[in-house]
């Protein structure tokens, strides 16, 4: 009977220690899941904000890099005193990708700041993208971009818009636990072309005029007309050619984004006078594009505009017309 009462309490004993460890073991497993899981969830949290503002960040990418485009060919036109050629996609997709025009390195492309080189291609935008992701031990992955997966257009006559697809984009945590397969993204970003010197003047005048738009939506004094003249303004004009146009010196062109100016009566320098007009709209004083009469305008002495200027300008056509 003794024996079978050490029985129980050895039993009882036995079966308390294995329970004591059973539940020490279930606690520790508990504890461990939720550390795992709450390890987990910050990482979510951490990638999905990344996420959430990865189209904004490309954008920026694609803008710091596409300003720059617009500053490095302007300054190639600057200093050789030419106007760009061949066909503008090609051009800017060629500048953005590889830092070159026609294969001459832009020198503003890339550049050493307080001797530290720094590329403002896109690729090396983007790349930067990839640093501040794995700050946060972030792997950021996409495929190399391919100079077709880039567009530049005239969305009005005041904006130049990119556009932009980025492949196979993938966001993950350094041990791939987590991954958010974004597929392509489309990226579009504008730039105002007020930050910028006009074409036009820049090569054929050989000044740094910035594209000012004029707040003046129909003319109709000559105090007017002056005041546009003398503080150098741009008017939105469909016979006109647009900003991009006229980094190639297309003065003949025209496009519904077109801007022009009227030059004043003295210091321009025409790189080729035009034979078929005296006009003092910029596109016809420096191209070739004929009007059949020009005259004086009252008011503003030592020019001359074609009849549509004229008329557009003062409200007044040109005498026998």
């Amino acid at each position: 009977m003794i024996k079978n009462k050490k029985s129980i309490m050895f039993t009882f004993i036995a079966i308390t220690l294995l329970m004591v460890i059973l539940i020490s073991f279930l606690i520790t497993m508990q504890t461990s899941t939720k550390t795992q899981t709450d390890k987990i969830m910050a990482k979510a949290t951490s990638i999905n904000a990344f996420v959430q503002n990865i189209d904004i960040n490309m954008q920026s990418s694609l803008k710091a890099s596409g300003n720059q485009v617009v500053l490095a060919l302007e300054d190639y036109m600057d200093v050789r005193d030419v106007y760009l050629a061949g066909n503008s996609n090609v051009v800017f997709r060629e500048a953005i990708t590889q830092g070159t025009y026609q294969g001459s390195q832009l020198r503003m492309m890339k550049q050493v700041v307080q001797g530290e080189a720094i590329n403002f291609t896109i690729g090396a935008t983007l790349s930067e993208l990839r640093v501040v992701a794995s700050r946060s031990n972030i792997v950021l992955s996409f495929d190399e971009l391919n100079a077709n997966d880039i567009s530049f257009t005239m969305k009005s006559p005041w904006t130049f818009g990119m556009d932009m697809q980025v492949k196979n984009v993938k966001v993950m945590d350094k041990e791939q636990e987590l991954v958010w397969d974004l597929g392509t993204l489309n990226v579009a970003a504008e730039l105002q072309i007020s930050r910028y010197r006009d074409p036009f003047y820049l090569v054929s005048d050989d000044v740094n005029i910035s594209v000012q738009k004029t707040n003046t939506t129909e003319f109709e004094t000559s105090n007017q007309l002056n005041s546009f003249i003398t503080n150098f303004e741009f008017y939105n004009h469909t016979d006109a050619p647009d900003f991009t146009q006229r980094m190639f010196g297309q003065f003949d062109s025209s496009s519904v984004n077109g801007y022009e100016t009227i030059l004043g009566s003295a210091g321009h320098n025409p790189n080729t006078p035009n034979p078929s007009s005296n006009s003092y709209a910029d596109f016809i004083y420096w191209g070739t594009k004929a009007s059949a009469i020009e005259c004086n305008v009252a008011g503003v002495p030592g020019i001359k505009l074609d009849n549509e200027h004229k008329l557009l300008y003062t409200g007044i056509p040109c005498e026998g017309i």
